[in-house]
C-alpha cells in the first residue's frame, strides 16, 4: 500500500508533522510509515572517538521511543490509518530521502532529527526539501482551514506545482489561490521610476490573463476546485506569504533541482518559504 512517511525523533516539530501527515493520508486514502533515525557515530570533529556500547544503546531506544509515541499520535488523528513503524540508523537525511523513493511524500518537521539527541547539526527538513525527487511537505506551522496557496511563475516546474496545488485543494474540499508577482518592485517604487499608474494597471492586466490562461487546463481536471487569482508586484515570498497568513491549509511551491549534495538546490523563494511561512509548506520537483 501507498504511504506517506514521516521522520520522527520525539520533538515537538515532529510530532506537529506526524498530525499533519496522519490527516494527510486520510485524505489521500493512503498509509503512514514512521521512521527513526539514529546516528550513533562521530563527527568529524572527534575523529578516533569510540562511542560505549550502552550509549548506543540508549540512542537506539530513544528512536524506538519516538517512533512508538509518533504511532500513537498518528492513531489520535486517525483511528483506523494503516500505520508502519522502523527505526534505521544513518544519516537523518541520507536515510529519509532513500526511504522516500518508495512513499508518495515525505512529511517532516523543522527541527530535531539531527545525529545525537538533542544536538542540533543542521536542517535536515530543508536538506530533504533540496534533494528529494517526490513531495516534501515541511509542517513549519500548524495552518488553518483556509485555502491552498500556490505561487506560480512562467517557469516548467510552476506547471508541476499548480498541478500539485490543484490536487491538495480538491482532496481538502477548499478553494486554491494562486499568486503570481509581476515585478519585485512595490507599486511606489515604481510611480517613483515614472511607471504612470495606468501602465501598471495594464501590465498587471497582462499578468492576470496569463496566469488564467496557465490555470485553464488544470482546472478542466479538477472543475470542483474554485480558484482565486493574485497578482502583485512584490516580491514572490513575501507575496505568497502575505496571501496565506495563518489561516491557509499549505502553501505549493515548485524547485528546481541540480542533483548531488552540494551547491543551492532550492530556490530563494522557497528557502524564504520553509524559513518564514507559519503553514505548512510543500516543495514539489520538476
Amino acid at each position: 500500500m501507498s504511504a506517506i512517511l514521516v521522520g520522527v525523533d520525539g520533538s515537538d516539530a515532529a510530532t506537529a508533522a506526524v498530525r499533519f501527515a496522519a490527516d494527510a493520508a486520510v485524505r489521500e486514502g493512503v498509509g503512514l510509515k514512521l521512521v527513526g533515525v539514529y546516528d550513533a557515530s562521530t563527527s568529524n570533529y572527534a575523529p578516533g572517538l569510540i562511542i560505549p556500547q550502552e550509549v548506543v544503546d540508549a540512542i537506539r531506544q530513544d528512536a524506538g521511543d519516538a517512533v512508538r509515541a509518533a504511532a500513537e499520535v498518528a492513531k489520535e488523528v486517525a483511528p483506523d490509518l494503516p500505520i508502519s513503524t522502523s527505526i534505521a540508523e544513518g544519516d537523518a537525511a541520507r536515510v529519509l530521502l532513500e526511504l522516500g523513493k518508495d512513499t508518495t511524500a515525505i512529511v517532516l518537521g523543522t527541527r530535531g532529527l539531527g545525529s545525537v539527541k538533542g544536538l542540533f547539526l543542521g536542517s535536515v527538513s530543508t536538506t530533504v526539501a533540496a534533494h528529494s525527487h517526490g513531495r516534501v511537505v515541511v509542517v513549519t506551522g500548524p495552518g488553518g482551514d483556509g485555502p491552498v496557496v500556490v505561487g506560480i511563475d512562467d517557469s516548467p516546474v510552476s506547471d508541476v506545482a499548480i498541478a500539485e496545488a490543484f490536487r491538495q485543494a480538491s482532496v481538502r474540499n477548499t478553494k486554491l489561490v494562486a499568486v503570481h508577482t509581476w515585478a519585485p518592485l512595490d507599486v511606489d517604487a515604481l510611480h517613483g521610476y515614472g511607471v504612470a499608474p495606468d501602465e501598471i494597471e495594464r501590465v498587471s492586466q497582462e499578468a492576470v490573463e496569463a496566469i488564467a490562461e496557465r490555470l485553464a487546463g488544470h482546472h478542466a481536471d479538477f472543475p470542483d476546485v474554485v480558484v482565486e487569482r493574485v497578482v502583485v508586484p512584490e516580491e514572490p515570498a513575501k507575496a505568497i506569504l502575505d496571501t496565506a497568513g495563518e489561516d491557509a491549509q499549505l502553501i505549493v511551491v515548485g524547485s528546481r533541482g541540480r542533483g548531488g549534495f552540494t551547491g543551492l538546490l532550492l530556490g530563494s523563494t522557497s528557502q524564504k518559504l520553509l524559513h518564514q511561512s507559519p503553514v505548512p509548506v510543500l516543495v514539489v520537483r520538476d
